[in-house]
């Protein structure tokens, strides 16, 4: 969580948009949802006279799954942890709002619009401030300009606060500059490869084949084995089980109604001025008859696409702007109203009215939330029937039978979950063969003995059962003489390969004479074309000009010869080097934020409640 926050934030304004944390939860000390400190009421967070209440949270969690979480449904993002990092970036806020309060600091209107004006993600390619931009990356977050002042506020409080602390985290210059030319050094090598070819090598004979089982035959061995019965359960196995009504499901749509309703959108442009007699002069121009276009170049040096903000609905805006767009006529300028960045004017191009869903409309898009909703609470209801006729004595499959289930098989899979021959065991009811809970479990348990119901990842659950096992044993070479002959062969083939490549490098300059080089190419392997990049840099920055040695990739053999080194150009080097140092710097300033992070959260008694914030998520997911 710590590389979260360092990676994260890079400016006042951008802050906002990610989460950043000062290694999170572990900040505090707290690994997990069931530690730390427990706060009472519904107060997710509080510090001193500031707290967030569980509903807050879960709701900045959800903006931030639907973000930045990957497509994580809320179940799956909890497990993933999200809510801890939510919860550490959260706590940092309440804690620094506690100390802003005691020491009087305020963020003013003048601030927000300053810092707004210098962040690099708002302008255009000129320089400037662009509204376009700025509303473009205000959805991108998930945000609207409300929550979006909101927020930045409490980031100038922080940066205030923190600003004192953080100036003496610098990083040396001479490390950097020497890192950098490391990392931009680039060298050119001459390629020879050497296919390792098991279609050209002879058959063995049963002596070479006896003998080559001889020497590797412990390599053969079987390991321990089991198999195993099973109940798997899951939503998925158990959505053809459920059957809605016509009544359910309008009983469904008349309470989330207002997911299908589409609101009013209005095509919008606008200018913004720094003072209102600016603004009044410019509706002057727009009520003599001059275009909407040519006021915004004339007095901002706007181009269209500044002015443009496109198709918005109303909470996208501020309420004293919202009020003002979506009540003025179509192409009639209107103006100025004031907000946090500045004095506005605006026209409306076009309205799209708001409309809403009919039942018929939606009724399969209701039904399927609805069945995978009641899917997951009938699997948690089959577990607990499960684990109860269990309880009571019933044997597994008897259990099983209650509850119409299959008792699956798992056969014949070692520790990890493989097979006599090592390979990966797939497939197996909801891949349990390579669940890890599943894995330790199954093993541990005596043979014959049940598990308890055990819960999984997405919603599942399983119960096992071990029935047969068998001891780790030789074999013979009979039974894997196939394996044995592929692996014989593949042995042979690589053998020849490497004595080809022998050969090679004891006269190189015969091979490599008019042998072309390579392009320029980096420590990384960025600039050669090869699947093995990586591995034919290592070893051409590994040696002397001249000097060749083996790359082994298991398809083939690569003699690198390293022809030159060009070192970093200076020009390259220097601006690495400061990007470098600005990387390393951030680092150095977020160790020391997170320690003073730590100290405010002893002086304001900072309590934290994750299970709250669970609470409400799992009871908003099952509705």
């Amino acid at each position: 969580m710590l590389r979260s926050m360092r990676e994260g934030a890079k400016s006042p304004i951008m802050k906002i948009f990610l989460i950043f944390l000062a290694a999170g939860f572990a900040l505090w000390g707290i690994g997990d949802m069931s530690g730390g400190f427990l706060s009472s009421g519904n107060k997710a967070i509080e510090a001193g006279e500031h707290s967030v209440s569980a509903i807050e949270a879960a709701t900045e969690f959800e903006r931030t799954r639907i973000t930045a979480g990957a497509g994580l449904s809320t179940g799956e993002a909890l497990q993933a942890g999200l809510l801890n990092e939510v919860m550490g970036t959260l706590a940092r806020q309440t804690l620094y709002l506690a100390e802003a309060s005691e020491l009087g600091i305020t963020s003013t209107r003048e601030m927000q619009k300053k810092a707004v004006s210098r962040e690099p993600a708002f302008r255009d390619e000129n320089g400037q401030f662009s509204d376009f931009r700025f509303r473009q990356t205000l959805a991108q977050a998930g945000l609207n300009e409300p929550d979006f002042l909101t927020r930045l506020s409490k980031s100038l409080l922080q940066d205030q606060i923190e600003g004192s602390l953080i100036t003496a985290g610098a990083f040396p210059t001479a490390l950097t500059d020497q890192l950098s030319a490391f990392r931009l050094e680039e060298r050119t090598a001459t390629l020879k490869e050497i296919a390792i070819a098991d279609q050209f090598i002879t058959a063995p004979s049963a002596v070479d084949l006896s003998s080559y089982f001889d020497k590797e035959q412990e390599n053969y061995d079987a390991p321990a084995l089991r198999s195993f019965h099973v109940v798997f359960l899951s939503p998925n196995q158990l959505e053809t089980r459920i059957s809605l009504s016509d009544d359910e499901l309008k009983a469904a749509f008349g309470l989330r109604k207002d997911e299908f309703i589409t609101p009013e959108r209005r095509n919008l442009r606008q200018m913004v001025f720094d003072t209102e007699q600016d603004a009044s002069a410019a509706l002057a121009d727009l009520a003599a008859g001059k275009s909407f276009d040519d006021v915004a170049k004339d007095s901002l040096q706007w181009t269209t696409s500044d002015t443009n903000l496109g198709s918005v609905t109303r909470v996208d805006l501020t309420d004293e702007l919202a009020d003002l767009v979506f009540s003025v006529a179509i192409n009639t300028p209107a103006g100025p109203i004031e907000t946090a960045f500045g004095f506005h004017l605006v026209l409306v191009d076009q309205i799209e009215p708001g409309s809403k869903a009919s039942f018929d409309e939606v009724r399969e898009q209701i039904a399927s939330t609805l069945i995978a909703e009641q899917a997951i609470d009938l699997v948690y209801d089959y577990a607990n029937q499960l684990e109860d006729s269990l309880g009571a004595g019933a044997n597994l499959a008897e259990a099983a039978a209650q509850l119409n289930l299959d008792v699956g098989q798992i056969e014949n899979i070692d520790r990890n979950g493989r097979d006599i021959d090592g390979k990966q065991v797939t497939n197996s009811f909801g891949d349990l063969a390579t669940d890890s809970l599943f894995l330790q479990l199954a093993w541990e348990l005596e043979l014959d003995a049940i598990s308890t119901v055990v819960e999984t990842v997405d919603d599942s659950f399983f119960v096992v059962q071990p029935v047969a096992e068998a001891d780790s044993r030789s074999r013979s070479l009979d039974e894997i003489k196939d394996r044995l002959q592929a692996d014989w062969t593949r042995e042979q083939a690589l053998t020849s390969a490497r004595e080809k490549a022998k050969v090679v490098m004891a006269d190189a300059d015969k091979y490599f004479t008019n042998q072309p080089a390579s392009l320029p190419f980096q420590r990384s392997g960025s600039g050669l074309d090869h699947a093995a990049a990586g591995l034919i840099a290592q070893a051409a920055f590994s040696q002397a000009v001249g000097q060749a040695q083996l790359v082994e990739t298991g398809e083939s053999i690569i003699i690198v010869r390293t022809n030159t080194v060009t070192p970093a150009p200076k020009e390259e080097q220097s601006d690495m080097s400061k990007t470098m140092q600005a990387g390393l710097n951030r680092l150095v300033k977020a160790d020391i934020a997170s320690a003073f992070a730590l100290a405010l959260s002893e002086t304001y008694q900072l309590e934290l409640n994750p299970l709250l914030v669970q609470q409400v998520l799992v009871g908003q997911a099952s509705q």
